[in-house]
């Protein structure tokens, strides 16, 4: 388990290096305006961070988009299409797993970007987050073929670029724990996954070069976690001690590169 403190000296070993780590910020499950989105969007643009919403398409609310336009900070994302379970008893849920055939697969994710783009939301991006952050291996390389450009799941990647072209950007911190109810996962838990994703990049046991995500979800984001987020992004934007990125034109310049 980590502290500050130790979030502290790690920034310092990256700052001795002559390096600054990048972060990303990432918030699952966007249908409609709501006040904790609200509160989202402007704790995200208190600290210059853009803001990366995974938006299930399914039933996108009308109101989303002019919300959206308010904040040119924000970038929407494609969650899923309806962020419902298609595996069987006995397999951890996907929506994208290993049992559903390809094709039925490929026309949801297609009429959902379809939806994304009919519900006019300013700067929407090619990038794919599978809910429940599982994807069947056999789906990842028809992405590219059904128009992404990236793939963003959890835990650090272990390619930069999958065969077909398709890139990948994942999260890293995840304040929430999901059982038996989403409460959030304590302050040490968390500032570890953060101190070791900054570690492993900067000792080369990742890859230096991936962000390290910030995963939230705001529908569900308890005090504690709204607290505890204020504060993470007030150390890393302290002195800038870390850059915030959007990853839409990264990906981009990476694709085209």
């Amino acid at each position: 388990m980590a502290t500050w403190q130790d979030l502290e000296t790690e920034l310092e070993l990256w700052r001795a290096a002559g390096e600054r780590p990048t972060f990303w910020w990432r918030d699952d499950d966007t249908e409609a305006p709501t006040d904790a989105l609200r509160r989202l969007i402007g704790l995200s643009g208190k600290y210059g961070a853009p803001l990366h919403l995974a938006v299930i398409p399914a039933q996108i609310d009308p109101g989303l988009a002019p919300l959206l336009e308010t904040a040119p900070h924000v970038w929407s994302m494609q969650h899923g299409f309806a962020h419902k379970n298609h595996e069987p008893k006995g397999l951890r849920a996907s929506e994208v797993g290993v049992s559903r055939d390809l094709a039925l697969q490929e026309t949801d994710l297609r009429e959902g970007w379809r939806r994304m783009q009919a519900a006019a939301l300013p700067r929407l991006t090619p990038i794919f987050v599978p809910p429940w952050n599982r994807i069947g291996d056999q789906v990842v390389p028809h992405l590219s073929d059904w128009g992404y450009l990236a793939l963003s799941g959890f835990d650090r990647r272990s390619l930069r670029q999958h065969p077909s072209g398709l890139h990948q950007i994942n999260g890293h911190i995840e304040p929430l724990r999901w059982r038996p109810d989403a409460q959030f996962a304590g302050e040490a838990k968390t500032l570890e996954q953060c101190v070791t994703h900054l570690r492993e990049r900067r000792t080369g046991l990742a890859d230096k070069d991936e962000a390290t995500g910030l995963v939230t979800h705001h529908l569900q984001t308890p005090e504690v976690v709204w607290e505890f987020c204020d504060a993470l992004a007030a150390r890393l934007s302290h002195n800038n001690r870390a850059d915030w990125i959007a990853i839409d034109p990264l990906v981009r310049e990476q694709t085209n590169a």
